[in-house]
């Protein structure tokens, strides 16, 4: 009983090592080529596995692209961040909390994100994942405006603060500020600050 208890172990670890390799092939092969591009069989190359596994780990091209974009939505990191700031009852540690942790997974993500953004137009696959990923996001950020709006330092109600947290907070914008080429904890800081003159008072007790 108990060797066959470690075989299965080991076998369900070495199909974790397996799929994890298919998702990072198919994920290089997809920023390097484009997903149009890409093929099963090019993946299952990269990836060093049999054509065949590929289909039976994950799927055909587009449960790939959907399980790559599940990753960035399913960050454990995206759980413990929430947890963090939803104890917080200080509007501007929220705030700051949130700048961190949506630079960090938008970090650790980013291939992904990018890809998703410039392939949406080229299959409708693609299109659904970015799709699923942007309402994901928006999903966790309407938690945070919740939140933010029971706080009585917040002057506005919750749509137009998850509204803000958009603004500020969403994939766009850490496009923009990392165009710039600042780094992620000055994009954090900035994000934090400006929406945090939207949403909470003035340090000088006068709003506006």
């Amino acid at each position: 009983m108990t060797k066959r208890t470690y075989s299965s172990r080991v076998r369900a670890v070495a199909a974790g090592r397996t799929h994890t390799a298919i998702l990072r092939a198919a994920e290089e092969l997809f920023v390097e080529r484009g997903y149009t591009r890409s093929t099963v069989s090019a993946i299952a190359e990269r990836a060093g596995v049999a054509l065949n596994t590929v289909y039976t780990s994950v799927g055909g091209k587009q449960a790939l692209v959907d399980a790559l974009a599940r990753e960035g939505t399913e960050d454990e990191e995206i759980q413990t961040a929430l947890n963090a700031l939803l104890a917080s009852t200080d509007g501007m540690e929220v705030l700051r909390l949130t700048g961190r942790s949506t630079g960090e997974i938008t970090r650790r993500h980013a291939r992904v994100l990018n890809f998703l953004r410039d392939n949406a137009t080229a299959d409708p696959a693609v299109a659904a994942a970015a799709e699923h990923a942007v309402e994901r996001y928006r999903e966790r950020l309407a938690l945070v405006a919740d939140h933010l709006a029971s706080l009585p330092e917040v002057r506005l109600d919750t749509v137009r603060t998850g509204q803000i947290l958009w603004f500020y907070f969403g994939q766009d914008a850490w496009r923009t500020v990392r165009g710039f080429g600042w780094t992620w904890a000055e994009g954090a800081d900035w994000l934090a600050a400006r929406a945090a003159d939207a949403l909470l008072p003035s340090p000088t007790g006068h709003d506006g």
